[in-house]
């Protein structure tokens, strides 16, 4: 099975509800499942960072219901491309609360990244996924 990876960035609604992002876990776990779809949700009070990995044509359809998802405003598509394999096998949707402030630099960071790979496909290990798990599991293991 072709996989591809989806990164974007965006920012929480000026009206957003402290259980928003619970909302979104929650209907994330059910329908991802459903789909195929992992990935990892990171959130620090203003800005998401999402990444979705599964079958291009489903992780497509799924990004545009993220992008008319009213509590999502200034959506920025950070990378999309193939990969070779999965970085959240485990997780239908992995979750980090984070510092306000954090993600507005790695979101640049991971745009620029994204730039410079010209479309080749990425192996698990090279992953944004990969990179984003290794930090995830680092903090999970912090505390």
């Amino acid at each position: 099975m072709q996989l591809q990876e989806l990164v974007y960035t965006s920012l929480s609604d000026i009206h957003a509800d402290p259980d928003d992002v619970k909302d979104i876990l929650t209907a994330s776990e059910k329908n991802n499942k459903r789909l195929e779809i992992t990935g990892l949700l990171l959130y620090d009070g203003e800005r998401y960072i999402q990444i979705l990995e599964g079958d291009p044509n489903k992780v497509d359809d799924l990004f545009g219901k993220i992008k008319a998802d009213s509590r999502h405003v200034e959506i920025e598509l950070l990378h999309k491309g193939p990969i070779t394999g999965r970085s959240f096998q485990n997780w239908r949707m992995a979750y980090e609360a984070l510092p306000l402030g954090l993600l507005d630099e790695l979101a640049e960071n991971m745009a620029v990244f994204s730039m410079e790979l010209d479309g080749k496909p990425l192996d698990a290990g090279e992953s944004f996924g990969s990179r984003l798990n290794g930090m995830f599991m680092d903090a999970i293991a912090a505390e």
